[in-house]
Order: structure tokens, then sequence, then C-alpha cells
């Protein structure tokens, strides 16, 4: 991985065994600090055994929006979650149980959680994205009741819609703020399995964006499966990687193409920018 002019936008993710338990088996966190110093924190692990996620810790809330994201690693199709899940949300712990990949506002001050695996069918996917370089959050009690359904619209199905195929996707999630209680972020999420060049225009987005790639190995997440060399920059600074990785890609930074050298196993792309909905500019 090169170390020249925009080497530091290039990061490996270093994961690392989990809490276990219920909750991640292994996961990466990462720090706006290692993302250009973006308004941006991101968890993103492998689940594979029932039970609470953190026990006796009951519901928290964060000073900052985050959104919730639960998706299966099946290599071939990604309406597959794998696991039977309860999340509550709202001080008065409501519960929403969902088995299928599904997107969940957290926005600032809204209480959520516990959160609980009921049954694992094979091992699943989960991201956490939120709105602040730095994490943080605290406990709230827990008071009053609903009818079920005071916050049932937080609970947003991912339904995986096919992609162009060839080198680019082959399926893709595509979720806007709108979708999300207004939450400042969107994000597209794809599935790959072929060599080539894809989305290859050179482009520049108004807000800061990353680019996470991660594969498919539910025991080893720190395989990526694939060969990928991106240009970034007006100069088109190439830098492959072979491993997972995010790239940073900060305000007005033309960026793209990318290519994919070659494929062993199935991988994915999570593109998260920081604004309401997708917007780029493609550039001569």
């Amino acid at each position: 991985m090169s170390e020249s002019g925009y080497g530091h936008l290039v990061k490996k993710l270093k994961f690392q065994k989990g809490m276990g338990g219920a909750n991640a088996k292994e996961l990466v966190f990462v720090g706006g600090d290692e993302i250009a110093n973006f308004d941006l924190n991101f968890i993103v692990g492998v689940y594979d055994t029932v039970g609470d996620w953190a026990p006796n810790r009951g519901a928290h809330n964060h000073p900052f929006d985050e959104v919730l994201v639960f998706f299966g690693y099946d290599p071939q199709d990604m309406n597959y979650l794998g696991a039977d899940m309860n999340l509550a949300i709202g001080e008065e712990q409501e519960q929403h149980r969902f088995s299928i990949p599904m997107a969940v506002p957290a926005p600032k001050g809204v209480a959520h959680c516990p959160l609980l695996t009921e049954k694992v069918y094979k091992p699943f996917g989960h991201f956490h994205l939120a709105l602040s370089g730095t994490y943080s959050g605290g406990p709230v009690e827990k008071t009053g009741t609903t009818d079920g359904t005071k916050y049932a619209h937080f609970m947003k199905k991912m339904v995986a819609q096919k992609g162009p195929g060839g080198a680019d996707a082959k399926q893709f999630f595509k979720v806007s703020g709108s979708d999300l209680e207004g939450i400042n972020l969107n994000f597209v999420m794809g599935l790959y399995d072929k060599p080539g060049k894809w989305s290859p225009a050179a482009h520049i987005h108004p807000y800061d964006e990353v680019m996470v790639f991660f594969g498919h190995n539910v025991g080893d997440l720190s395989y990526l499966g694939t060969d990928i060399t991106i240009e970034i920059g007006a100069e088109h600074e190439q830098h492959t990687f072979n491993v997972p990785t995010v790239v940073a890609i900060p305000k007005g930074m033309p960026h793209f193409p990318v290519t994919c050298n070659k494929v062993d196993k199935p991988y994915r792309m999570m593109q998260v920018g920081l604004a309401l909905q997708y917007k780029s500019q493609q550039l001569k």
C-alpha cells in the first residue's frame, strides 16, 4: 500500500477478537482520527452466538446520530441475514423483532437496546455508523410503555437491488438519510465477484465519504478475497491492496476508477457519505 501523497487516506482494517458471547466474535473499530478526522466512527464485525449483546446494561443513548446496520455474509444473496434479532427502541424499550437485513436509525438522544440475538442460522454482520469522530454514550432508565408500534417506523428493511454486474456490484443496498429519520448520512453496500474496472468515471462529492472494503470469511475477517486498485486525486495516484481496507475521501477529492485486479472470493464495499443523500459530479 503506497505511502505517497494520498497514502494517509488508505488504511488497513485491523480486526481483533471481540467481547464474545452474543457480542462480536471479531471486529474492527475505526475512529475519526483514522479517517481524515471525519465526524464519523464505525464498527463492523461478525456475530454467531445467541443472547444479549450487553448483558444487564439495558438501554443507552448518544450525543450524536447513529445508524445500526444488520446484514448477512452470504456471498451470493444479500437478502439473507442468518439470524433472528430483537432490538428495543426508546426509553420504553419497545421491542422489535426481525430476521432480514435492517437499518435502524438512532437519532441523537434516542434510547436503544437491549439488543438480543434470539437464533443464529449462519454468522452475520453488523455496522454501527456514528456521526462523531469519537464514540460516547450513557445509560437510559426504562420508563413508560407503548402499544408496540411507536418506533416501528425506525425499522428500515434493506432489500437488495440487482446491480450492473460484471466487475461492478452483483447486488447492492442503497439507503439515504431520508430513510433514516433525517440523519445526515447515506450509504451503499455492494456485493462484488468479478474482476475488471467498476464505476470507472472519476468524480467528486460535496461531502466527506469513506469506502470500506471487506470480505465474507466469517472465520477470519482479515481476509478480503480480492486485489483492488483505487485512484485518488487529480493525479490519479494509484493505491493497491488485498486486505480489508478503509479509504477516506475528503469533500471535493477526485477519486475512481476502481479496478478489481483479481477475485479469489466475493467481497463487499460499504460506501458511506456524510450527507442526507448521494450526490456526485463526474469529472472529464
